[in-house]
């Protein structure tokens, strides 16, 4: 084990984190495929040329729009953009990378990032549209649960007038009856409306699994984000054209075919959300942190057109921050992470402190704060008192704790649920793979890797499953509370079933022994579980 003091320090610092080199919870990574070499021709533009033909001969398909169907799901406008984007992909080494259209990321803004809309054209999918809007549900929610983005499906507009004319949501979902097998096909946020649309293949025919992971994937493309098998191993970091990298290479993801090259397990056939794809989306579109509480009570809250932090005195909201990946409150104190994957800082009432060099992501850690590493995914646990960052463990592809206990999921969602001993590096697995934990309160939660059933932590390798799929769940205290799939209650677990106690909501939050609610209007309440009350506190 590794330690490293990082002195206090004032303004941008780009030292890297506390580093050793461990295996995962458990696990390792792989080598990555090789791709043979092409056929060098004497002329290089003729070669270039060439490669071209080939690739497109392979990869690109022309649609009865005049469009181009790259890969099977990423709609481009005409050729030039495809040829673009292939130019960029060619021997830059990258990851989860971010689409870029005329210089900027093709990325939703502020505005737009919590409202993307959509609408299901029912007669397209006959039997199979009840499960469609289910998934399509589930898929949002790892998104949501990843990064500050925010699904809505508007159910009122399902009907024949739900196709690509259709300017009151930024998606429509439709069958598109040629395609066969796992196909699909995603526009990106930038393209316009009638260009904007998610076409899917016989839904009918495939598992849960096989619909959630086609999702998940075509939800990515979504938020803005190419194949990543486009890309090659490495932290290049090289930005070109056409997209802008986000993480170093991963080899596993939401983002990556599995069938191509570079994918870490041939065995394992289905995409996921990731470790580095939590990373990656935070750095695009910061953490889902909106609102926290200290221990205290005092509560701190995003607004939502500029990002910037504000705190709640009394009756009014006072800035104390400006745009941050994420802000985490461990006890009374308050820490932030500096925008794009930078670093850790520590709020001193009247000004932010750095406290380390630059991270994948930091998150609360049983009473302390932890950060991934960017490069090699460890975790590291930060002492407040010594100001010393401390590796616990390796990469995994998820982490949360309880109050007094840290979890993580191994590096394929499917793996395992491993337990932190506390102390060094060692932990001990206590279960099977889940695609999601849940924390903040005194007992650790999971969901599936289907998302369809919510699981309770009892000890030993013993999971409970208390109740099935939900937009979101949180942990406060001894009690789990959840966001209905469609938002429209919030719900407490009773021990046998659960009870609605709050209406819609956008999002909820547990935060030091406290359960917040984000309204759709965007003002909070504070709920007491004593007196089954909220409390509005309006918005910054």
């Amino acid at each position: 084990m590794q330690t490293m003091t990082h002195t206090r320090h004032r303004g941008w610092r780009t030292t890297t984190l506390a580093v050793t080199t461990m295996a995962l919870l458990l696990g390792a990574c792989g080598p990555e495929a090789t791709v043979p070499e092409a056929e060098t021709l004497t002329d290089t533009g003729a070669a270039t040329t060439a490669a071209f033909a080939a690739w497109s001969a392979k990869n690109v398909v022309t649609t009865e729009e005049g469009h181009f169907l790259v890969e099977g799901d990423m709609r481009m406008l005409d050729l030039a953009e495809v040829r673009r984007y292939w130019e960029s992909f060619t021997n830059n080494p990258n990851a989860l990378s971010v689409f870029r259209v005329g210089g900027a990321d093709a990325a939703w803004s502020r505005a737009d990032r919590e409202a993307i809309t959509y609408c299901i054209r029912p007669t397209d999918f006959g039997a199979d549209y009840d499960r469609v809007v289910e998934f399509m549900h589930r898929a949002a929610s790892g998104w949501e649960g990843a990064a500050n983005v925010k699904f809505v499906h508007l159910k009122a507009l399902d009907s024949s007038t739900c196709n690509r004319s259709n300017n009151l949501v930024k998606y429509n979902v439709e069958r598109n009856p040629t395609f066969t097998g796992l196909s699909a096909g995603m526009g990106f946020p930038t393209y316009s409306r009638p260009t904007r649309f998610l076409e899917l293949g016989p839904t009918s025919t495939w598992t849960d699994a096989e619909l959630i992971a086609v999702l998940t994937h075509e939800f990515g493309h979504a938020l803005g984000f190419v194949h990543e098998h486009d890309t090659a191993s490495g932290c290049g970091m090289v930005m070109t054209g056409s997209y802008r990298p986000l993480t170093c290479y991963d080899g596993r993801g939401a983002m990556h075919y599995p069938s191509m090259p570079g994918w870490l397990d041939p065995s394992r056939t289905l995409n996921f959300i990731s470790q580095r794809d939590v990373e990656g989306s935070q750095a695009l579109y910061e953490a889902p942190t909106n609102v926290l509480s200290t221990s205290s009570g005092t509560v701190y809250a995003r607004k939502r057109s500029t990002g910037d932090l504000y705190r709640r005195d009394a009756l009014v909201w006072t800035l104390v921050g400006g745009p941050g990946q994420a802000f985490v409150a461990v006890g009374n104190t308050l820490y932030g992470q500096t925008p794009g994957g930078g670093y850790p800082v520590q709020f001193l009432g009247s000004s932010w402190v750095g406290i380390g060099g630059n991270a994948g992501q930091i998150f609360a850690c049983a009473g302390a704060l932890c950060a991934t590493d960017k490069v090699t995914g460890n975790v590291s646990r930060y002492n407040a008192a010594t100001g010393v960052w401390t590796v616990i463990g390796g990469p995994g592809s998820r982490f949360a704790a309880t109050t007094t206990q840290v979890f993580g999921l191994g590096p394929w969602q499917d793996d395992y649920t491993a337990l932190y001993s506390g102390a060094g590096s060692s932990w001990s697995v206590v279960g099977g793979g889940a695609s999601e934990l849940v924390g903040g309160g005194t007992k650790m939660y999971r969901l599936t890797n289907d998302k369809g059933l919510i699981q309770r932590y009892d000890g030993g390798s013993t999971w409970t499953s208390i109740g099935y799929s939900g937009r979101s769940y949180v942990a406060v205290g001894n009690d789990v509370y959840g966001l209905r799939p469609d938002g429209s209650f919030i719900m407490k677990f009773a021990g046998t079933v659960w009870n609605s106690i709050h209406g819609s909501a956008s999002r909820i939050f547990s935060s030091n022994g406290y359960l917040l609610a984000q309204n759709l209007d965007d003002t909070i309440e504070r709920y007491d579980p004593v007196t089954n009350t909220w409390t509005n506190l309006g918005k910054p």
